[in-house]
């Protein structure tokens, strides 16, 4: 007799909780530099071409490929002492790096092999379409994103053409460097014995060892430090709700201030229980959107085949459009500069500080966009977010800095739609990106994209969208949204386009929803994004 046990899916967030040191604060600067010197010297060491495919094929722990006793600190000819178990998270850390960039490698070694093939004078863009049609994974998808394709072409051209490189000389790890984007240690491969940390109520008290001084010859400079951390009330709720009472084993990570002062956080992970996805059913309440340019989002409330609310526009602000479109003129001039003086270090320091602030806003414009969708949700009581699938959407070339950053945020957005709804119990899908915004919801005919509701010349260019069957008029994004609700009922190997599936009905005014109280109380103008219809 056999016993099947079901396994509960689960998912990990992470809240990052303020380090504290009362007596010597500097020691965790100490152990920053000391661990982030032994990282560069090791991962220099490693740098080669059989790690990064062991690690990339393998599934086994990062440390443990890499090997403790490979992590070495050697300063001015002498060599430093780090604790064994320092060791095992700087191991995990450079076997992380390693294995993230095998997919790059192997991208790498495609891109020219498809150059060879078509040869070095074919356009760019025909050796991507050549690249994500022969390339592809087992569902059939680009093995690659456009972005990490276009960067690699790049980087490939510079050295034959600039440089005058022969790639067949080289491999992939002589021609790049290994680099540490930012200081993130693991405590993951410590069992608990470096770091010891146990939650009793609001509380957890930690200990962990750091180094007396920056310069640490023997065991007698480490000691272990013994501290107390306060949960906050907004953190703790969300605690309460995870599977287990401890945390998992965390990350020390920094970060900076605008004024050069850094504050450390012990990043804990929690485990959340996951609801398994059921079969969808037409009385299900659900919020359709639609990721664009120029709105961030578009969503609709649907339900049983109608529409319930009138369409959300999720927005910049025109202040914050204008914002960084002036950081975006400031890099060009900066980059111009650096054409004629690249040894100048201070706009070198100036570029990395202004993309540096462009990712804090493309970061706070994903957030505030993903608590906006949730609170219109929690609002109308939906239990399904319907989203597009983009892995294999390919836009078409524009080097406007919009393009690139909605680009960032239609991947971005439902990953944090997904971690807020897995806690409240909604179900988070995504559809087939298939002529959503071509196709009446009204009558299922095919329609045409036009300029404007008083201008219907056929453009591709158009934002509108006209039904020459019903003579129905919207914005191409809100037809978008109420086809995204459409197609989650297709199944595309029996139906080849939205034609074949049942129109929503148009309802001008809709159903009242059962609380209106998003509406200016939480998304007021001064805010990053502002919420508008419904």
């Amino acid at each position: 007799m056999y016993i099947t046990m079901r396994i509960m899916p689960t998912l990990l967030k992470n809240y990052p909780l303020k380090l504290l040191l009362a007596e010597n604060p500097e020691r965790l600067d100490y152990f920053r530099q000391l661990a982030e010197e032994a990282t560069q010297q090791t991962l220099k060491k490693l740098w080669n071409e059989d790690k990064i495919i062991r690690l990339g094929t393998t599934s086994y722990n990062a440390q443990a490929i890499v090997g403790p006793k490979n992590v070495t600190l050697t300063i001015a000819r002498e060599n430093y002492y780090l604790p064994f178990r320092v060791k095992m998270g700087v191991a995990e850390r450079i076997g992380r790096i390693l294995r993230s960039q095998y997919k790059r490698m192997c991208c790498y070694y495609d891109c020219r092999k498809a150059l060879e093939l078509a040869g070095q004078r074919t356009s760019k863009q025909l050796i991507l379409k050549i690249v994500q049609r022969i390339f592809v994974d087992k569902n059939g998808y680009p093995k690659y994103k456009q972005v990490m394709l276009e960067q690699t072409l790049a980087m490939i051209a510079n050295w034959q053409e600039k440089l005058s490189i022969d790639l067949d000389m080289f491999t992939y790890t002589n021609l790049v460097e290994p680099k540490t984007q930012r200081f993130v240690f693991p405590f993951g491969p410590d069992n608990h014995r470096i770091l010891e940390c146990k939650r009793e109520g609001d509380k957890i008290n930690y200990r962990f060892k750091l180094p007396k001084t920056l310069v640490s010859k023997s065991p007698k400079d480490w000691e272990r430090i013994t501290c107390e951390l306060l949960i906050p009330e907004k953190i703790l709720e969300k605690i309460l709700l995870s599977i287990n009472e401890q945390p998992k084993r965390p990350r020390l990570i920094v970060k900076e201030l605008k004024g050069g002062k850094k504050h450390y956080f012990l990043n804990f992970p929690w485990e959340f229980k996951l609801e398994p996805k059921k079969n969808t059913k037409k009385t299900t309440r659900t919020l359709a959107i639609d990721l664009g340019v120029k709105k961030l989002a578009t969503a609709v409330v649907c339900q049983n085949f109608k529409q319930l609310s009138r369409p959300f526009y999720i927005k910049q602000i025109p202040q914050q459009y204008r914002h960084i479109e002036r950081l975006h003129k400031h890099i060009t001039g900066i980059q111009t500069q650096l054409a004629k003086e690249p040894e100048n270090t201070k706009l070198q320091i100036e570029q990395k500080r202004l993309h540096k602030k462009i990712n804090n806003i493309r970061q706070e414009l994903a957030h505030h966009t993903a608590n906006a969708i949730m609170k219109i949700a929690e609002d109308w009581e939906c239990k399904r977010i319907l989203f597009e699938d983009l892995r294999h959407f390919k836009p078409q070339r524009n080097r406007k800095w919009s393009r690139k950053l909605s680009e960032w945020l239609r991947g971005k957005i439902p990953e944090l739609v997904e971690q807020r709804s897995s806690q409240k119990g909604l179900i988070v899908r995504k559809v087939l990106a298939w002529g959503t915004s071509t196709y009446c919801p009204r009558c299922t005919t095919k329609g045409e994209k036009i300029l404007a509701p008083n201008n219907h010349k056929q453009t591709n260019k158009g934002r509108w969208f006209i039904c020459q069957n019903c003579h129905y008029t919207a914005e191409r994004d809100y037809i978008a949204a109420l086809n995204i609700y459409r197609a989650s009922f297709i199944d595309y190997k029996t139906i080849k386009n939205l034609t074949q599936t049942s129109p929503v009905p148009y309802m001008d005014t809709g159903i009242p929803p059962p609380n209106r109280s998003w509406r200016g109380t939480r998304y007021e103008p001064t805010q990053i994004v502002q919420v508008t219809g419904g």
